[in-house]
C-alpha cells in the first residue's frame, strides 16, 4: 500500500512538473540569425532570421511582426526591406503604422520594444528599433506551430562602425505582457568597412562618445564622458571641463578652451558625464561659417590634466559634421 502511495505521488508530482513546464514554455521565439560578420558602407546587408511560432491561443487576424536594431544613421525605415517565408504562408512585410501599438499597450512599437529589449551590449545610445509586420492577415487560431525565416535586406549608413543589431519577434494579436510572448536575439559585433570618418564602435565601452553619431553644426550634440572605460589622470575628478577646437569647411580654426560654466560637463552619476552643445552657437560662428570637424579632450580645474584618445595621452577625439 505505502508502494502504491509513492507511486501515485511520484506520478502526480510529474502531471504537475509536465503543467508547469507548458505554462512557462515560450509561444514565441527567434531560433537563428544568419547575419554576415561584416559589411561595406553603403552596401546592402543581407540577414536571415528565424522565427518560430506555437500560436494554441485565439487570435483572429494576426500579422507577424518583426523588430530590428540598428543605428539611426542608417535610416533604416526607408532603406530596408523584409519578406518571409515558411510552410504555412510566403509574404512580403511593410513598416507598421507610426501610431500602431501593441494588443492592450499604450506605447508605440518601437518604444514597447525597447522598454522591454533595450539595445542589448551596445554602450552608445544612438539607436533606433525599425518594426515591419506582414502585409497579410492570418487566423493561427489553434493551428500546426510556425517556423518562418524572414530575409532583410538594408542598406548600410555612410560610416565606418562596430555594432551589435537586434532583432525582435512577435504576433500583433497577442499582448507584450511576458516574455514568452515574443523573441530576441542580439548578434555579435557587425563591422562595417570602408565608410567615411573615424570608427564609431558600439560595441565597447567608451571613454568618449558623440550622439548623435550623425549631425550638423546646426544640431544639438551630446558629448558623453565615462572615466569608467579605462584609468586616467581625470579619474575621480570634481569638476570636468570641455577643451575644443573647430574647423570651418575653409580651414578657419575656433577654440574654446576654459574651466567656465560653459564648458563644464554635468556628472550623471556612475562615473559617467555629459555636455550639450548647439556647436554654432557654441563656436559664436557667423551666418557664412560652416564646421568641418571639432577635435576635443576633456581637463580638470587646472586645466593642466587631460584626457584624450589613449586617456592620459594620444591625439585629441575628432567629430567630423555631416548630414544625417
Amino acid at each position: 500500500m505505502k508502494r502504491l502511495l509513492q507511486k501515485k505521488n511520484v506520478k502526480q508530482l510529474f502531471i504537475v512538473a509536465v503543467v508547469v513546464a507548458i505554462v512557462v514554455a515560450s509561444c514565441i521565439e527567434i531560433r537563428g540569425v544568419d547575419q554576415p560578420l561584416t559589411v561595406k558602407a553603403g552596401d546592402t546587408l543581407t540577414v536571415q532570421v528565424k522565427a518560430w511560432m506555437d500560436p494554441y491561443w485565439n487570435q483572429p487576424q494576426s500579422r507577424l511582426i518583426i523588430g530590428f536594431l540598428a543605428p539611426k544613421s542608417w535610416n533604416a525605415r526607408q532603406n530596408m526591406r523584409m519578406f518571409y517565408t515558411s510552410a504555412f504562408a510566403n509574404g512580403t512585410m511593410s513598416p507598421v503604422s507610426g501610431n500602431a501599438t501593441p494588443l492592450n499597450s499604450s506605447q508605440k512599437w518601437p518604444e514597447a520594444i525597447m522598454e522591454r529589449v533595450g539595445i542589448g551590449g551596445n554602450y552608445i545610445n544612438d539607436l533606433e528599433w525599425i518594426v515591419y509586420q506582414s502585409d497579410q492577415a492570418f487566423d493561427m487560431s489553434d493551428i500546426a506551430e510556425i517556423n518562418a525565416t524572414v530575409t532583410i535586406k538594408v542598406k548600410t549608413g555612410p560610416e565606418n562602425l562596430r555594432v551589435k543589431l537586434g532583432y525582435f519577434s512577435a504576433s500583433s494579436a497577442q499582448e507584450l505582457s511576458e516574455p514568452k510572448f515574443y523573441g530576441k536575439w542580439f548578434t555579435s559585433c557587425l563591422d562595417v568597412t570602408d565608410g567615411a570618418g573615424e570608427l564609431i564602435d558600439f560595441c565597447s565601452p567608451q571613454i568618449s562618445a558623440v550622439q548623435p553619431s550623425t549631425a550638423t553644426d546646426n544640431d544639438i550634440i551630446t558629448l558623453k564622458y565615462d572615466e569608467d572605460a579605462i584609468d586616467t589622470d581625470l579619474s575621480g575628478a570634481d569638476k570636468v571641463f570641455l577643451c575644443a577646437k573647430a574647423y570651418t569647411t575653409n580651414g578657419e580654426m575656433i577654440e574654446v578652451c576654459s574651466q567656465q560654466d560653459v564648458s563644464a560637463l554635468t556628472a550623471l552619476g556612475g562615473k559617467k558625464w555629459r555636455i550639450d552643445l548647439w556647436p554654432r552657437a557654441y563656436f559664436n560662428l557667423q551666418e557664412t561659417q560652416k564646421l568641418d570637424r571639432i577635435e576635443y579632450y576633456y581637463t580638470d580645474i587646472t586645466g593642466t590634466k587631460k584626457v584624450l584618445k589613449q586617456g592620459n595621452t594620444g591625439d585629441p577625439f575628432v567629430f567630423k559634421f555631416r548630414c544625417p
